[in-house]
Protein backbone atom coordinates (compact mmCIF):
# COMPACT_ATOMS: atom_id res chain seq x y z
CA UNK A 1 0.00 0.00 0.00
CA UNK A 2 1.32 2.96 -0.86
CA UNK A 3 0.66 6.00 1.56
CA UNK A 4 1.22 8.99 -0.37
CA UNK A 5 -0.98 10.40 -3.30
CA UNK A 6 0.92 9.31 -6.90
CA UNK A 7 1.22 13.02 -8.34
CA UNK A 8 2.12 14.20 -5.02
CA UNK A 9 4.68 11.32 -3.76
CA UNK A 10 7.62 12.57 -5.81
CA UNK A 11 7.95 15.86 -4.35
CA UNK A 12 10.20 15.11 -1.78
CA UNK A 13 10.93 16.95 1.47
CA UNK A 14 13.63 20.01 1.87
CA UNK A 15 14.97 22.45 -0.04
CA UNK A 16 15.38 20.05 -2.59
CA UNK A 17 12.02 19.13 -2.48
CA UNK A 18 10.77 22.72 -2.40
CA UNK A 19 12.63 23.72 -5.46
CA UNK A 20 11.39 20.91 -7.56
CA UNK A 21 8.03 21.15 -6.31
CA UNK A 22 7.81 25.18 -7.31
CA UNK A 23 10.13 25.67 -10.61
CA UNK A 24 10.52 29.61 -10.90
CA UNK A 25 7.70 29.70 -8.03
CA UNK A 26 4.96 29.62 -10.48
CA UNK A 27 3.05 26.49 -8.37
CA UNK A 28 3.66 28.14 -5.27
CA UNK A 29 2.20 31.40 -6.73
CA UNK A 30 -0.87 29.33 -7.87
CA UNK A 31 -1.19 27.78 -4.36
CA UNK A 32 -1.08 31.21 -2.69
CA UNK A 33 -4.15 32.22 -5.57
CA UNK A 34 -6.25 28.70 -4.42
CA UNK A 35 -5.56 30.28 -0.32
CA UNK A 36 -6.85 33.98 -1.24
CA UNK A 37 -10.16 31.97 -3.14
CA UNK A 38 -10.31 29.98 0.03
CA UNK A 39 -10.92 33.44 1.84
CA UNK A 40 -13.20 34.20 -1.09
CA UNK A 41 -16.77 34.95 -0.07
CA UNK A 42 -18.22 32.20 -2.60
CA UNK A 43 -16.08 29.45 -1.32
CA UNK A 44 -16.61 30.29 2.42
CA UNK A 45 -19.98 29.73 1.60
CA UNK A 46 -19.60 26.66 -0.64
CA UNK A 47 -16.83 24.89 1.23
CA UNK A 48 -18.97 23.26 4.30
CA UNK A 49 -21.51 21.78 1.37
CA UNK A 50 -18.42 20.43 -0.48
CA UNK A 51 -16.82 18.85 2.45
CA UNK A 52 -20.22 17.35 3.88
CA UNK A 53 -20.56 16.08 0.13
CA UNK A 54 -17.39 15.13 -1.75
CA UNK A 55 -19.31 13.12 -4.35
CA UNK A 56 -20.07 16.67 -5.46
CA UNK A 57 -16.72 18.47 -5.25
CA UNK A 58 -15.67 15.22 -7.35
CA UNK A 59 -18.97 15.59 -10.29
CA UNK A 60 -18.07 19.32 -10.59
CA UNK A 61 -14.37 18.95 -10.93
CA UNK A 62 -14.86 16.60 -13.72
CA UNK A 63 -17.79 18.62 -15.65
CA UNK A 64 -15.67 21.51 -15.42
CA UNK A 65 -12.70 19.47 -17.07
CA UNK A 66 -14.95 18.06 -19.52
CA UNK A 67 -16.23 21.54 -20.45
CA UNK A 68 -12.68 23.12 -20.41
CA UNK A 69 -11.09 20.76 -22.20
CA UNK A 70 -13.67 20.10 -24.93
CA UNK A 71 -13.14 23.59 -26.33
CA UNK A 72 -9.42 23.66 -25.66
CA UNK A 73 -9.79 20.52 -27.86
CA UNK A 74 -11.80 21.36 -30.50
CA UNK A 75 -9.92 25.28 -30.62
CA UNK A 76 -6.58 23.76 -30.92
CA UNK A 77 -7.68 20.97 -33.46
CA UNK A 78 -9.98 23.01 -35.73
CA UNK A 79 -6.54 25.20 -36.06
CA UNK A 80 -4.58 22.56 -36.48
CA UNK A 81 -6.27 21.24 -39.47
CA UNK A 82 -5.85 24.66 -41.46
CA UNK A 83 -2.71 26.24 -40.06
CA UNK A 84 -2.55 28.30 -43.47
CA UNK A 85 -5.89 29.84 -41.93
CA UNK A 86 -4.39 30.08 -37.99
CA UNK A 87 -1.17 31.53 -39.82
CA UNK A 88 -3.38 34.26 -41.86
CA UNK A 89 -5.31 34.81 -38.94
CA UNK A 90 -2.26 35.31 -36.46
CA UNK A 91 -0.97 37.31 -38.75
CA UNK A 92 -4.33 39.03 -39.09
CA UNK A 93 -3.74 40.03 -35.48
CA UNK A 94 -0.04 41.38 -35.41
CA UNK A 95 -1.03 43.78 -38.32
CA UNK A 96 -3.83 45.07 -36.36
CA UNK A 97 -1.45 45.85 -33.52
CA UNK A 98 0.26 47.73 -35.81
CA UNK A 99 3.67 44.98 -35.42
CA UNK A 100 6.05 44.66 -38.26
CA UNK A 101 5.15 41.06 -39.11
CA UNK A 102 7.43 41.03 -42.36
CA UNK A 103 10.59 41.13 -40.33
CA UNK A 104 9.55 38.10 -38.35
CA UNK A 105 10.03 35.64 -40.86
CA UNK A 106 8.58 32.11 -40.01
CA UNK A 107 8.25 33.54 -36.75
CA UNK A 108 4.19 33.97 -37.25
CA UNK A 109 4.03 30.44 -38.63
CA UNK A 110 6.32 29.28 -35.53
CA UNK A 111 3.40 30.67 -33.34
CA UNK A 112 0.67 29.34 -35.22
CA UNK A 113 2.31 25.84 -34.87
CA UNK A 114 2.74 26.90 -31.05
CA UNK A 115 -0.95 27.92 -29.99
CA UNK A 116 -2.45 25.44 -31.94
CA UNK A 117 -0.19 22.52 -30.42
CA UNK A 118 -0.18 23.78 -26.99
CA UNK A 119 -4.21 24.24 -27.21
CA UNK A 120 -5.22 20.96 -28.00
CA UNK A 121 -2.39 19.39 -25.52
CA UNK A 122 -3.81 21.43 -22.58
CA UNK A 123 -7.45 20.45 -23.66
CA UNK A 124 -6.65 16.25 -23.77
CA UNK A 125 -5.30 16.12 -20.77
CA UNK A 126 -7.57 18.61 -18.51
CA UNK A 127 -9.83 15.76 -19.80
CA UNK A 128 -7.64 12.87 -18.80
CA UNK A 129 -6.63 14.37 -15.64
CA UNK A 130 -3.01 14.76 -16.39
CA UNK A 131 -0.98 17.25 -15.30
CA UNK A 132 -3.43 17.79 -12.04
CA UNK A 133 -1.96 21.17 -11.24
CA UNK A 134 0.35 22.00 -14.48
CA UNK A 135 -2.99 21.85 -16.65
CA UNK A 136 -5.20 24.09 -14.88
CA UNK A 137 -2.29 26.62 -14.64
CA UNK A 138 -1.44 26.27 -18.64
CA UNK A 139 -5.26 26.74 -18.69
CA UNK A 140 -5.25 29.59 -17.18
CA UNK A 141 -2.25 31.35 -19.22
CA UNK A 142 -4.06 30.79 -22.45
CA UNK A 143 -6.75 32.53 -20.42
CA UNK A 144 -5.07 35.37 -19.06
CA UNK A 145 -3.73 36.54 -23.02
CA UNK A 146 -7.00 35.66 -24.41
CA UNK A 147 -9.75 37.01 -21.89
CA UNK A 148 -8.39 40.98 -22.42
CA UNK A 149 -7.62 39.93 -26.44
CA UNK A 150 -11.00 39.24 -26.67
CA UNK A 151 -12.38 42.20 -25.43
CA UNK A 152 -10.53 44.49 -26.94
CA UNK A 153 -11.54 42.83 -30.60
CA UNK A 154 -15.38 43.23 -28.91
CA UNK A 155 -14.99 46.83 -28.34
CA UNK A 156 -12.40 47.79 -31.13
CA UNK A 157 -13.34 45.33 -33.83
CA UNK A 158 -10.11 44.99 -35.68
CA UNK A 159 -10.64 41.82 -37.14
CA UNK A 160 -14.02 40.43 -38.66
CA UNK A 161 -14.12 37.16 -36.12
CA UNK A 162 -12.02 35.75 -33.64
CA UNK A 163 -11.06 32.74 -35.31
CA UNK A 164 -10.82 31.19 -32.06
CA UNK A 165 -12.17 27.31 -33.85
CA UNK A 166 -10.62 28.43 -37.84
CA UNK A 167 -13.67 28.45 -40.36
CA UNK A 168 -15.15 25.23 -38.36
CA UNK A 169 -17.48 27.34 -36.19
CA UNK A 170 -17.62 31.51 -36.57
CA UNK A 171 -18.89 33.28 -33.70
CA UNK A 172 -18.80 36.95 -33.06
CA UNK A 173 -16.67 38.98 -31.24
CA UNK A 174 -18.88 39.45 -28.42
CA UNK A 175 -19.73 35.94 -28.09
CA UNK A 176 -16.26 35.04 -28.21
CA UNK A 177 -15.85 37.59 -25.42
CA UNK A 178 -18.62 36.16 -23.51
CA UNK A 179 -17.34 32.84 -23.68
CA UNK A 180 -14.14 33.30 -22.76
CA UNK A 181 -15.59 34.83 -19.58
CA UNK A 182 -17.31 31.64 -18.55
CA UNK A 183 -14.18 29.40 -19.72
CA UNK A 184 -12.08 31.69 -16.98
CA UNK A 185 -14.28 30.94 -14.25
CA UNK A 186 -14.34 27.02 -14.91
CA UNK A 187 -10.59 27.59 -15.13
CA UNK A 188 -10.62 29.50 -11.61
CA UNK A 189 -12.40 26.63 -10.41
CA UNK A 190 -9.68 23.42 -11.72
CA UNK A 191 -7.23 26.14 -10.44
CA UNK A 192 -8.56 25.25 -6.90
CA UNK A 193 -9.76 21.93 -6.90
CA UNK A 194 -8.09 20.27 -10.16
CA UNK A 195 -5.50 18.43 -8.16
CA UNK A 196 -7.79 17.17 -5.54
CA UNK A 197 -10.03 14.73 -8.29
CA UNK A 198 -7.86 11.62 -9.28
CA UNK A 199 -6.54 11.37 -12.88
CA UNK A 200 -7.37 8.89 -15.48
CA UNK A 201 -3.76 8.37 -16.81
CA UNK A 202 -1.07 7.52 -13.71
CA UNK A 203 1.48 10.05 -13.72
CA UNK A 204 4.47 8.11 -14.87
CA UNK A 205 2.67 7.37 -17.75
CA UNK A 206 1.59 11.21 -19.02
CA UNK A 207 4.45 11.60 -20.76
CA UNK A 208 3.91 8.83 -23.27
CA UNK A 209 0.50 10.37 -23.26
CA UNK A 210 1.98 13.63 -23.98
CA UNK A 211 4.13 12.51 -27.28
CA UNK A 212 0.73 10.60 -28.29
CA UNK A 213 -0.79 14.07 -28.39
CA UNK A 214 2.11 16.49 -29.69
CA UNK A 215 2.50 13.73 -32.65
CA UNK A 216 -0.87 13.63 -33.44
CA UNK A 217 -1.64 17.10 -33.92
CA UNK A 218 1.89 18.26 -35.49
CA UNK A 219 1.27 15.53 -38.16
CA UNK A 220 -2.45 17.13 -38.54
CA UNK A 221 -0.34 20.04 -39.02
CA UNK A 222 2.21 18.94 -41.14
CA UNK A 223 -0.58 17.61 -43.52
CA UNK A 224 -2.99 20.58 -43.41
CA UNK A 225 0.51 23.02 -43.97
CA UNK A 226 2.10 20.55 -46.58
CA UNK A 227 -0.62 19.89 -48.64
CA UNK A 228 -4.38 20.84 -47.53
CA UNK A 229 -6.90 20.71 -44.64
CA UNK A 230 -7.66 17.32 -43.92
CA UNK A 231 -11.19 18.52 -43.66
CA UNK A 232 -12.34 21.16 -45.74
CA UNK A 233 -14.58 23.84 -43.91
CA UNK A 234 -13.98 26.40 -46.32
CA UNK A 235 -17.35 27.08 -49.76
CA UNK A 236 -14.97 25.65 -52.17
CA UNK A 237 -14.89 21.51 -51.50
CA UNK A 238 -13.46 19.37 -53.61
CA UNK A 239 -17.24 18.24 -56.12
CA UNK A 240 -17.71 22.10 -55.73
CA UNK A 241 -18.46 23.47 -59.57
CA UNK A 242 -16.05 26.77 -59.69
CA UNK A 243 -16.60 27.56 -63.59
CA UNK A 244 -19.81 26.52 -65.44
CA UNK A 245 -21.03 27.56 -68.90
CA UNK A 246 -23.83 29.92 -68.95
CA UNK A 247 -26.90 27.12 -69.99
CA UNK A 248 -30.23 28.12 -71.22
CA UNK A 249 -32.93 27.75 -68.75
CA UNK A 250 -35.12 24.39 -69.39
CA UNK A 251 -38.76 24.80 -68.79
CA UNK A 252 -40.92 21.99 -68.16
CA UNK A 253 -45.05 21.90 -67.43
CA UNK A 254 -46.36 23.12 -64.12
CA UNK A 255 -49.98 21.64 -63.08
CA UNK A 256 -52.73 21.79 -60.14
CA UNK A 257 -55.42 19.16 -59.07
CA UNK A 258 -59.07 20.15 -58.30
CA UNK A 259 -60.44 18.29 -55.51
CA UNK A 260 -64.18 17.85 -54.89
CA UNK A 261 -66.50 17.63 -51.70
CA UNK A 262 -70.34 18.09 -51.73
CA UNK A 263 -70.02 19.93 -54.89
CA UNK A 264 -67.32 22.76 -54.34
CA UNK A 265 -64.21 22.47 -56.46
CA UNK A 266 -60.53 23.09 -54.27
CA UNK A 267 -57.79 24.42 -56.69
CA UNK A 268 -55.08 22.75 -55.38
CA UNK A 269 -50.69 23.67 -56.07
CA UNK A 270 -47.83 20.98 -56.74
CA UNK A 271 -46.63 22.09 -53.28
CA UNK A 272 -49.58 22.47 -51.53
CA UNK A 273 -50.95 19.68 -49.22
CA UNK A 274 -53.59 16.98 -50.55
CA UNK A 275 -56.73 17.64 -48.80
CA UNK A 276 -57.86 14.56 -46.87
CA UNK A 277 -60.31 11.86 -48.44
CA UNK A 278 -61.46 10.69 -45.16
CA UNK A 279 -63.04 14.45 -44.75
CA UNK A 280 -64.67 13.40 -48.17
CA UNK A 281 -62.50 14.81 -50.64
CA UNK A 282 -61.80 13.17 -53.77
CA UNK A 283 -60.00 13.57 -56.55
CA UNK A 284 -61.26 15.11 -60.09
CA UNK A 285 -58.97 15.89 -62.64
CA UNK A 286 -55.19 17.33 -63.37
CA UNK A 287 -54.76 20.58 -65.72
CA UNK A 288 -52.18 22.51 -67.12
CA UNK A 289 -51.00 25.58 -65.78
CA UNK A 290 -48.68 26.75 -67.94
CA UNK A 291 -44.70 26.08 -67.68
CA UNK A 292 -42.06 27.18 -65.82
CA UNK A 293 -38.07 27.02 -65.38
CA UNK A 294 -36.64 23.34 -64.25
CA UNK A 295 -35.13 23.22 -60.94
CA UNK A 296 -34.41 19.71 -61.16
CA UNK A 297 -30.78 19.65 -62.30
CA UNK A 298 -30.43 21.49 -58.55
CA UNK A 299 -31.74 18.47 -56.58
CA UNK A 300 -29.43 15.92 -58.93
CA UNK A 301 -27.12 15.32 -56.10
CA UNK A 302 -24.62 17.93 -58.15
CA UNK A 303 -22.64 20.49 -56.11
CA UNK A 304 -24.19 24.36 -56.97
CA UNK A 305 -22.33 26.31 -58.96
CA UNK A 306 -19.80 28.74 -56.87
CA UNK A 307 -20.48 31.69 -58.60
CA UNK A 308 -18.49 34.28 -55.72
CA UNK A 309 -15.43 33.15 -57.50
CA UNK A 310 -14.23 35.82 -60.00
CA UNK A 311 -11.27 35.60 -62.21
CA UNK A 312 -9.94 38.79 -63.93
CA UNK A 313 -7.64 39.84 -67.03
CA UNK A 314 -4.17 39.90 -65.85
CA UNK A 315 -4.34 44.06 -65.79
CA UNK A 316 -7.57 43.48 -63.38
CA UNK A 317 -10.18 44.86 -65.90
CA UNK A 318 -12.03 42.48 -67.39
CA UNK A 319 -13.84 39.74 -65.57
CA UNK A 320 -12.73 36.34 -67.71
CA UNK A 321 -14.69 33.84 -65.64
CA UNK A 322 -16.96 32.65 -68.04
CA UNK A 323 -14.02 32.56 -70.67
CA UNK A 324 -12.42 29.78 -68.26
CA UNK A 325 -15.91 27.43 -68.66
CA UNK A 326 -16.07 24.87 -71.04
CA UNK A 327 -13.01 23.21 -71.00
CA UNK A 328 -12.69 19.41 -70.07
CA UNK A 329 -9.41 19.44 -67.98
CA UNK A 330 -7.96 22.26 -66.27
CA UNK A 331 -4.91 22.63 -63.96
CA UNK A 332 -4.96 26.06 -61.45
CA UNK A 333 -1.90 27.37 -59.93
CA UNK A 334 -3.05 29.63 -57.59
CA UNK A 335 -0.64 32.46 -56.03
CA UNK A 336 -1.78 34.24 -53.22
CA UNK A 337 1.00 36.72 -52.77
CA UNK A 338 3.23 36.88 -55.89
CA UNK A 339 5.40 39.24 -54.15
CA UNK A 340 6.67 36.45 -51.58
CA UNK A 341 6.61 33.47 -54.18
CA UNK A 342 10.12 32.12 -54.24
CA UNK A 343 12.39 31.63 -57.85
CA UNK A 344 12.92 28.31 -56.54
CA UNK A 345 9.39 26.58 -57.73
CA UNK A 346 9.38 28.29 -61.22
CA UNK A 347 11.00 24.93 -62.58
CA UNK A 348 8.29 23.00 -61.00
CA UNK A 349 5.56 25.03 -62.30
CA UNK A 350 7.19 25.42 -66.02
CA UNK A 351 7.67 21.77 -66.20
CA UNK A 352 3.79 21.38 -64.70
CA UNK A 353 2.58 23.35 -67.64
CA UNK A 354 4.44 21.26 -70.57
CA UNK A 355 3.32 18.39 -68.30
CA UNK A 356 -0.52 19.58 -68.83
CA UNK A 357 0.03 20.24 -72.52
CA UNK A 358 0.91 16.90 -73.36
CA UNK A 359 -2.24 15.54 -71.91
CA UNK A 360 -4.43 18.45 -73.35
CA UNK A 361 -5.40 20.06 -69.64
CA UNK A 362 -5.54 23.93 -70.14
CA UNK A 363 -3.41 25.54 -67.32
CA UNK A 364 -3.43 29.15 -66.14
CA UNK A 365 -1.98 31.09 -63.36
CA UNK A 366 -4.49 32.79 -60.96
CA UNK A 367 -2.38 35.40 -58.88
CA UNK A 368 -3.26 38.04 -56.37
CA UNK A 369 -0.40 40.84 -57.58
CA UNK A 370 -0.20 44.51 -58.97
CA UNK A 371 0.52 43.87 -62.79
CA UNK A 372 4.52 45.80 -62.37
CA UNK A 373 4.78 42.78 -60.44
CA UNK A 374 3.24 40.33 -62.28
CA UNK A 375 5.54 41.20 -65.21
CA UNK A 376 8.35 40.93 -63.26
CA UNK A 377 7.21 37.10 -62.54
CA UNK A 378 6.49 36.82 -66.05
CA UNK A 379 9.92 37.39 -67.07
CA UNK A 380 12.00 36.02 -64.29
CA UNK A 381 10.39 32.67 -64.55
CA UNK A 382 9.84 32.56 -68.60
CA UNK A 383 6.66 31.15 -68.15
CA UNK A 384 4.42 31.03 -71.33
CA UNK A 385 1.17 30.04 -69.95
CA UNK A 386 -1.75 32.74 -69.35
CA UNK A 387 -2.10 34.88 -65.55
CA UNK A 388 -4.98 36.31 -64.56
CA UNK A 389 -6.13 38.04 -60.91
CA UNK A 390 -8.03 37.63 -58.05
CA UNK A 391 -8.47 38.43 -55.02
CA UNK A 392 -6.11 37.68 -52.29
CA UNK A 393 -8.95 36.44 -49.85
CA UNK A 394 -10.84 34.42 -52.64
CA UNK A 395 -7.44 32.73 -53.61
CA UNK A 396 -6.55 31.64 -50.02
CA UNK A 397 -10.35 30.67 -49.49
CA UNK A 398 -9.65 28.46 -52.84
CA UNK A 399 -6.78 26.75 -51.79
CA UNK A 400 -4.25 26.51 -48.89
CA UNK A 401 -0.43 27.55 -50.25
CA UNK A 402 1.74 29.54 -51.89
CA UNK A 403 1.34 28.64 -54.62
CA UNK A 404 -1.36 25.82 -54.79
CA UNK A 405 -2.48 23.98 -57.15
CA UNK A 406 -6.66 22.74 -57.95
CA UNK A 407 -7.68 20.25 -60.57
CA UNK A 408 -10.78 20.98 -62.90
CA UNK A 409 -12.79 18.63 -65.12
CA UNK A 410 -15.78 20.02 -66.23
CA UNK A 411 -15.35 22.76 -64.13
CA UNK A 412 -15.68 20.63 -61.31
CA UNK A 413 -12.85 21.00 -58.51
CA UNK A 414 -11.35 16.99 -58.48
CA UNK A 415 -8.53 17.93 -55.98
CA UNK A 416 -6.14 20.72 -54.29
CA UNK A 417 -2.97 21.01 -53.20
CA UNK A 418 -0.33 22.92 -52.15
CA UNK A 419 2.84 22.77 -54.97
CA UNK A 420 5.07 21.78 -52.25
CA UNK A 421 3.05 18.46 -51.93
CA UNK A 422 3.66 17.52 -55.73
CA UNK A 423 6.91 15.56 -56.87
CA UNK A 424 8.39 16.13 -60.15
CA UNK A 425 11.26 14.46 -61.62
CA UNK A 426 13.43 16.36 -64.15
CA UNK A 427 13.38 13.54 -66.64
CA UNK A 428 12.51 15.13 -69.98
CA UNK A 429 11.39 12.09 -72.32
CA UNK A 430 8.73 13.45 -74.17
CA UNK A 431 6.98 9.90 -74.39
CA UNK A 432 7.07 9.15 -70.76
CA UNK A 433 3.77 8.58 -69.22
CA UNK A 434 2.37 11.73 -67.33
CA UNK A 435 -1.10 11.93 -66.62
CA UNK A 436 -1.12 10.19 -63.28
CA UNK A 437 1.35 12.72 -62.23
CA UNK A 438 -1.20 15.27 -62.45
CA UNK A 439 -3.57 13.54 -61.34
CA UNK A 440 -2.58 11.61 -58.95
CA UNK A 441 -4.17 12.39 -54.71
CA UNK A 442 -2.32 15.00 -52.98
CA UNK A 443 -2.40 12.84 -50.07
CA UNK A 444 -0.16 10.31 -51.53
CA UNK A 445 -1.37 7.12 -50.94
CA UNK A 446 -5.10 7.45 -52.40
CA UNK A 447 -6.90 8.36 -49.10
CA UNK A 448 -8.86 11.41 -48.38
CA UNK A 449 -8.30 13.81 -45.76
CA UNK A 450 -10.63 13.11 -43.86
CA UNK A 451 -10.02 9.13 -44.35
CA UNK A 452 -6.30 10.74 -42.94
CA UNK A 453 -7.92 12.66 -40.25
CA UNK A 454 -9.93 9.34 -39.08
CA UNK A 455 -6.54 6.92 -39.23
CA UNK A 456 -4.87 9.44 -36.87
CA UNK A 457 -7.45 10.29 -34.18
CA UNK A 458 -8.05 6.46 -33.91
CA UNK A 459 -4.46 5.62 -32.93
CA UNK A 460 -4.16 8.54 -30.47
CA UNK A 461 -7.19 7.33 -29.16
CA UNK A 462 -6.11 3.96 -29.12
CA UNK A 463 -2.89 4.57 -27.61
CA UNK A 464 -4.68 7.01 -24.95
CA UNK A 465 -7.42 4.31 -23.79
CA UNK A 466 -4.44 1.78 -23.45
CA UNK A 467 -2.88 4.03 -21.14
CA UNK A 468 -5.82 4.97 -19.34
CA UNK A 469 -6.77 0.82 -19.00
CA UNK A 470 -2.84 -0.07 -17.93
CA UNK A 471 -3.33 2.69 -15.45
CA UNK A 472 -6.65 1.32 -13.54
CA UNK A 473 -5.07 -2.61 -14.04
CA UNK A 474 -1.91 -1.00 -12.06
CA UNK A 475 -3.76 0.85 -9.86
CA UNK A 476 -6.12 -2.23 -8.80
CA UNK A 477 -3.77 -4.23 -8.31
CA UNK A 478 -0.77 -2.26 -6.13
CA UNK A 479 -4.28 -0.62 -4.21
CA UNK A 480 -3.27 2.72 -4.74
CA UNK A 481 -5.83 5.36 -6.29
CA UNK A 482 -4.29 7.53 -9.41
Amino acid sequence: MHSKDPETAWKGKGKEGAARKTPLGIERRFDRFGDWLDGSWALRKANPLLSKYPKVLTVLTWLMRIAVGSVFIVSGLSKGIDPWGTYYKTAEYLTAMHLPIEEWGNAVLALAFLLFSAEFITGVSLLLGCYRKAAPIMAAVFMLVMLPLTLWIAIADPVADCGCFGDFLVISNWATFIKNCLLSLAVVWLLKFNAKTKCLIAPEAQWIATVGMAAYIFTVGYIGYWQQPTVDFRPYRVGTRLFAEEEEPEFEPAYTFIYEKDGVEKEIGEDDPIPDEAEGWKFVRRQEKGFVESDRAAGSGAAEVTADFRVWSEDGIDDVTESLSGYDRQLMLLVPDINSLSMATSWKINRLYDMAKDNDTEFFAVVAGSPDAIGQWRDLSSGQYPIYTSEDTSIKELARGNPALVSLEGGRIKWKSALSALELDDDDDPERETSSEITTSPIGTGMTGEEALCDLSLMLMSLLGALVLISMLKGKFSGRKA
